[in-house]
């Protein structure tokens, strides 16, 4: 019996280029960078090196990739992590000084860190992220799928949005690594019947859903933290009989649907009994005045802000090694349940935003560097990408749903983003109604395709999820009004077809600002 690992890491950032540096702008972007996506392809080299295959499947979002691709956020990356380099050694200078020697120890490392991603960024990666994931998947080492253009939620779009959103993801995916897409991301894992047909027309093989779009029953829940859900149940899924431990195809179509395992995903989600609230890793949400660094551990996660101990980086690695061995352990554990259960070499979906590890988890690189070679040198578990499972399968039907809350819409469609799904079908229907064919010179050309762009970064999920999690309401808002009220602008000038020379100059601006797919 072999059980076969199926690692999936789903990787988006909103369009946050020139739209300010703090606290959801451009910085948003280069954390992820610095503390995700370099450390992560600094671990997948390393493997490399060692000869240690580390098989996973990757998807990137368009509006990740083509910010990833600007050479202004590239050098703007550099500038930020000197300035992260330089506010380290600010701390450690005063830790000192105040014979704090543990936080100036900590500061120390801060610095050492960003100085080694800058040097890996400029000289291992010569500044390009995509060029270094390209490599890895040409090399059949990875697999890398594709997403909707603006990581929208589709189960509530019109036709003509889905299709904006489906064949963008697909054009982005073309342009960045040379080769169809065989897997799409749904984001959120929003599902919906019909969905697999559209799919199927841009040559897509395969997709993933939550646990009970497949299994049915509860789902988990926890994925979505923060949103405020007062007197909302989660909804019971009616049981099919089925199970994420095997693949499907779905019902009369010649499309793959990968459900992810339940069990896989709670260990490393859970807010309250997930890896990354260990008391010795390093607390999320305390940080240093000035610099913003993170001098303290979780210690324990009911604890209060100023109860915080101070983070010790040799513990945390220790500890991010125990418990990839935990996990392995309960890889092997569920795999044996599984072939119980009547699943030969059952297959083992885990599904994750690349961001938790690193970004929000800062041991979290560590710990699937760690688990990767603890899995490799397992006898009975081995990784496997999509594109090496047979196309001979069993047929399922899968439920609408979602990972967020509740396991529907609801995390995107409750009574606080109302008016914006009203916003998102007035605009769909005004852009429709323009006759393309009546454009005659290249700036309504112009004006047409930015309208496009700003229909698409309306429609995205991130905007309506951070109006449901009223941290970042007024920035999700204002970013919502701020696209809307551009694609207002273009769509009524290019009905009235009247170009001054004053909205040329503002189109130029709006062009600069979101660049973003459709040239």
């Amino acid at each position: 019996m072999t059980s076969n690992i199926m690692l999936v890491l789903h990787s988006h950032i909103p369009y946050v280029k020139r739209q300010g540096r703090w606290p959801f702008g451009e910085v948003w972007l280069f954390e992820a960078m610095a503390e995700t996506y370099i450390p992560f392809l600094r671990s997948w080299y390393t493997l490399k090196e060692e000869k240690i295959d580390a098989p996973i499947t990757l998807s990137f979002s368009p509006t990740l990739l083509e910010q990833l691709n600007s050479k202004y956020i590239q050098q703007e990356f550099i500038t930020y992590l000197k300035e992260r380099e330089e506010a380290a050694l600010k701390d450690e200078r005063y830790f000192v000084s105040q014979s704090e020697l543990e936080m100036a120890a900590v500061a120390a490392s801060y610095n050492r860190f960003y100085k080694d991603v800058r040097r890996d960024f400029v000289g291992e990666f010569d500044c390009n992220i995509i060029q270094a994931v390209k490599d890895l998947q040409d090399e059949g080492r990875i697999e890398v799928i594709t997403t909707a253009a603006s990581h929208a939620y589709l189960p509530l779009l019109d036709q003509s949005s889905l299709e904006h959103q489906i064949v963008g993801g697909k054009k982005a995916y073309e342009k960045y690594f040379e080769r169809e897409p065989r897997g799409f991301w749904l984001p959120e894992c929003g599902y919906f019947q019909g969905i697999e047909d559209m799919l199927q027309e841009q040559g897509i093989h395969y997709f993933f859903v939550d646990s009970h779009g497949v299994e049915g029953g509860k789902p988990l829940g926890d994925s979505s933290p923060g949103v405020e859900c007062e007197g909302f149940e989660l909804e019971s899924f009616k049981n099919t009989g089925l199970s994420t431990y095997r693949p499907y195809r779905i019902k009369n179509k010649d499309i793959m649907v990968l459900g992810r395992n339940a069990m896989v995903s709670h260990q490393v989600w859970s807010a309250d009994s997930g890896y990354p609230g260990d008391g010795y890793y390093r607390e999320f949400h305390k940080e240093f005045p000035g610099s913003g660094l993170k001098y303290w551990r979780v210690t324990d996660r009911y604890n209060s802000l100023d109860k915080k101990l101070i983070y010790s980086p040799e513990q945390a690695d220790r500890k991010a090694y125990q418990h990839a061995v935990h996990f392995v352990n309960s890889l092997e554990t569920t795999g044996k349940e599984a072939t119980r259960m009547g699943y030969p070499n059952p297959l083992i979906v885990g599904c994750y935003d690349t961001e938790l590890f690193g970004h929000w988890w800062w041991e979290g690189v560590r710990w699937l560097e760690e688990m990767v070679r603890v899995i490799t040198d397992h006898k009975d578990l081995q990784f496997i990408l999509p594109s090496q499972i047979s196309s001979d399968l069993e047929e399922a039907e899968v439920f609408e749903s979602s990972w967020g809350m509740g396991g529907k819409h609801y995390v995107w469609d409750n009574q606080e983003t109302n008016w914006m799904w009203e916003v998102i079908r007035g605009a769909n229907q005004e852009f429709n109604a323009i006759n393309h064919n009546e454009i005659h010179n290249e700036i309504g050309e112009k004006a047409y395709s930015q309208a496009l762009r700003e229909l698409i970064l309306i429609e995205s999920s991130d905007w309506l999820f951070m109006v449901s999690n009223n941290h970042t309401r007024d920035y999700a808002m204002k970013r919502f009004f701020e696209h809307y009220a551009k694609f207002l602008k273009l769509t009524n000038v290019i009905h009235e077809a009247t170009y001054s020379k004053g909205f040329i100059e503002w189109l130029d601006r709006v062009q600069m600002e979101d660049d973003f797919l459709y040239e």
